[in-house]
């Protein structure tokens, strides 16, 4: 593989993995963001992403463009916040990648975008959505644009919901998850970044410019992510099985109705359409997956952290 490539993002939790699994590939490869990432790729200061941002610097002669970069993990931010970085910033990025001939974009996006609806919490996936239109007008130009919609991505070092999942398993304490028998997609952030690189060689062909959910094949209850990581772990599963009706009435009672859906509720991603366009197949079986994950976490936590 050959051509420049511009990563998005590359300082973060999928960024970290992607950028040496690209360069290994043979791809020159330029970080672009706030502050470079660990594997001394070059880099070109950003600052913070807006529909303002420039971005030229990082994209003279580049191939094409690896959009990692957003704002997320964040449910107190007002929409106006996720508007100005998943939207606006997505629009800059790919008007300014237009005018400097690159050739593909492929953009990260999220499962939020086609959950989202009215509802005031919703705000981070609408604006994953209308980041995702700005990526695939793109591709109206002769380019190819690439968006990709993962559910939750997974790995001991990732940020938001896996994170406090994570914490809650290595407590110990006794959970009373273990009736919660729901079915729900996910990914690992090693899958996410073997599809990006397969997203990539195909974009570059000029080919399969679409939106594609992606995932590990198979689906995985809350009990059974909670049994993996404690496996990994070491630990005991303790899953009291209380029926999850009774937990959604608890937690509705609490005003935590949106929570009890992010456990309870099933969230299935068909990754088929994108296995089939890009040859693409996961390498990592979730169960796996999450085992190792909590393995790594706990070894990786600093003495008498909880």
């Amino acid at each position: 593989m050959s051509g420049r490539i511009v990563v998005t993002g590359a300082s973060g939790f999928i960024g970290r993995r992607l950028v040496p699994l690209l360069a290994g590939q043979g791809y020159a490869v330029v970080e672009a963001g706030r502050r470079p990432g660990p594997h001394g790729a070059p880099f070109v200061a950003i600052g913070d992403i807006h529909g303002g941002t420039e971005w030229r610097a990082a994209l003279e002669g580049a191939d094409a463009v690896i959009h990692l970069a957003g704002l997320a993990h964040r449910p107190d931010a007002p929409e106006a916040d996720f508007v100005a970085v998943n939207d606006h910033g997505t629009r800059r990025l790919v008007e300014q990648a237009a005018g400097a001939d690159v050739r593909a974009i492929v953009h990260v996006g999220s499962i939020a975008a086609r959950l989202a609806g009215p509802e005031p919490d919703h705000g981070y996936g609408r604006s994953k959505r209308a980041g995702e239109a700005h990526v695939l007008r793109f591709a109206e130009g002769g380019r190819t644009g690439i968006v990709l919609r993962p559910p939750l991505v997974y790995g001991f070092d990732a940020p938001g919901n896996w994170q406090r999942l994570q914490k809650l398993a290595a407590s110990g304490v006794p959970l009373p998850f273990g009736a919660v028998g729901n079915r729900r997609s996910l990914l690992a952030v090693e899958n996410l970044c073997s599809a990006v690189a397969a997203a990539l060689a195909t974009g570059l062909r000029g080919a399969a410019t679409g939106s594609y959910e992606i995932a590990d094949e198979g689906t995985v209850s809350l009990a059974g992510m909670l049994r993996a990581l404690r496996r990994g772990m070491g630990l005991p599963a303790r899953l009291v099985p209380v029926p999850a009706a009774l937990l959604r009435l608890g937690a509705r009672a609490t005003g935590r109705a949106h929570l009890a859906g992010m456990l309870f509720d099933d969230l299935t991603v068909d990754p088929l359409p994108f296995m089939r366009a890009f040859g693409w197949k996961p390498q990592i079986a979730t169960r796996e997956g999450m085992e190792e994950s909590g393995r790594r976490f706990m070894t990786t936590r600093r003495p008498g952290r909880r």
